[in-house]
């Protein structure tokens, strides 16, 4: 549906009226700023931005008030006073810049145009000059020609009086609604021929002016680039909520961090862990490599290493979170530091096997990633249950049909949703026993159909009222797999933790 009219820039507003903009495309746009260089680091103004379009494309002008602004963006209280504090008023001015500043830089070409102005905190959505030139230009030349044949029909029609000439002449300069902008004309001596082609001439206008209604909307749809965005569509946030409601509530890029462990060797001569799987983490968010370590390493070490599960699982984070609406960043998980881990809304890709600081998480957890005897009593990687419930294995083993880990055939992966580092954030952990079980995890939550499985398994809610989910937990999930792709992903169980 498609909802504000943008505003009228120029002169153009004059001849074309005003164009409506999508509410998808203004997200979209949102979204591409919120993204930019601009505002990169000033997470306060990208707030503030997010706030006033979401309030605005919502329908929801009248809450963008000094007062809400400054209570439910820059965290005044509720004794808040906008005469002895001005924080709105200097942040909205700051925008304001700020805006001016993408536009004339990286956003010179964007297609639509995002303005505070002053005075108010409703942003106004409008059209770049050259796309409504361009929509101006097709509008004027459609109705005019169907106008100017007409009266060149009526000039070639016979009867030569006043009423014929002064239309020929006239040669009913339109604008893009239809109406003359001329004064009416005179007729004295209406032949019932000339009657008729007036009435073809209000057809033939009304009727281009329909059809270049619905071509100019389609060529705005081509233009912003809607016929190439494939099965793009967003995600009403109310539909993932009981999920992810504690990262999108907040106003700040969701992290998400990947593994690029540290290997000795390197790719010509092969690689293998500088920490073992039993062996502790780091007493850093970024591990540092000990001294003592270095000396003893006979071979190169690197940290060129990232499984291919967790690059899909960063795609599939970063598509849902554009989805819904919301920023991200990404960092590698060795450049993480104790700041990023007590100040941020985490979402970690891979197991603590690469990603050594997960070994040191204050929080308790039933299951866990360890190096443990198999059936067979041979030492493997797999997911430990510390408390079985009935029914439950107390290991868990990824299968493969050979040596390598490339002919993995099954395997598991934990869902894990844990209290921050300080317990005011909170930590997202997607991973696998392999790449491709945290490639699956990070699949489950963030498809719908997915996250509408997790939420029926997870739901503590009173039958009637909307789902709710635990604060902590873990879920296992089966993960078979095919040619090194993940094909199908199964509810194991989970675990509410304290």
């Amino acid at each position: 549906m498609l909802h504000d009219a943008c505003n009228a820039r120029g002169s153009v507003a004059g001849q074309t009226g005003q164009v409506m903009i999508p509410r998808e495309d203004k997200l979209a746009q949102l979204e591409k700023v919120l993204g930019g260089r601009t505002l990169h680091g000033s997470e306060s103004l990208r707030a503030f931005l997010r706030f006033v379009v979401d309030k605005s494309v919502g329908g929801q002008e009248q809450q963008l008030k000094e007062y809400v602004i400054a209570t439910e963006v820059f965290g005044r209280g509720s004794d808040f006073d906008p005469k002895i504090d001005s924080v709105v008023r200097v942040q909205a001015g700051r925008l304001r810049t700020k805006l001016q500043e993408y536009y004339a830089t990286e956003g010179k070409d964007d297609l639509i145009v995002i303005e505070l102005p002053k005075g108010q905190y409703t942003p106004v959505f409008s059209l770049a000059q050259r796309v409504e030139e361009r929509l101006a230009n097709g509008t004027n030349s459609l109705v005019a020609q169907s106008a100017a044949n007409l009266a060149d029909e009526l000039l070639k029609s016979g009867t030569g009086d006043s009423a014929s000439k002064d239309l020929a002449l006239s040669k009913m300069e339109l604008t893009s609604a239809g109406q003359p902008l001329a004064q009416p004309l005179s007729a004295p001596h209406k032949s019932w021929r000339l009657a008729v082609l007036m009435l073809a001439l209000a057809t033939i206008v009304l009727g281009a002016v329909a059809f270049n209604y619905r071509t100019k909307n389609q060529e705005l749809r081509e233009l912003l680039g809607d016929g190439q965005q494939g099965d793009f569509s967003l995600i009403d946030r109310q539909e993932v909520n009981p999920l992810w409601g504690d990262f999108l509530r907040s106003s700040e890029p969701v992290l998400i961090v990947y593994s690029n462990t540290l290997f000795l060797g390197t790719p010509d001569t092969g690689m293998r862990s500088l920490k073992s799987l039993n062996s502790p983490g780091s007493s850093l968010g970024s591990p540092s490599i000990p001294q003592s370590e270095v000396e003893q390493a006979k071979e190169p070490i690197i940290e060129h290493y990232t499984g291919i599960g967790e690059v899909m699982g960063g795609y599939f984070l970063g598509d849902f979170l554009a989805r819904v609406r919301h920023s991200s960043r990404v960092k590698r998980s060795l450049l993480l530091t104790w700041e990023d881990l007590k100040t941020e809304n985490i979402v970690v890709l891979g197991s603590p096997a690469e990603n050594l600081f997960l070994r040191d998480l204050p929080q308790k957890q039933d299951l866990v990633f360890k190096q443990m005897p198999d059936d067979n009593n041979r030492l493997d990687f797999g997911v430990l249950n510390n408390n079985p419930k009935p029914g439950e294995q107390q290991k868990y083993f990824a299968k493969q049909d050979g040596p390598s880990r490339s002919q993995v055939s099954e395997d598991y992966a934990l869902i894990s949703l844990l209290q921050g580092v300080t317990g005011k954030k909170r930590m997202l952990i997607l991973a696998g026993i392999t790449t491709h079980g945290t490639q699956a995890a990070a699949e489950y939550v963030t498809k719908l159909e997915y996250i509408n499985d997790l939420i029926q398994h997870l739901n503590i809610a009173p039958p009637g009222a909307p789902p709710k989910l635990p604060m902590n937990y873990q879920v296992l999930m089966k993960v078979k797999v095919n040619g090194g792709v993940p094909v199908q992903i199964s509810y194991v169980t989970h675990h509410v933790l304290d």
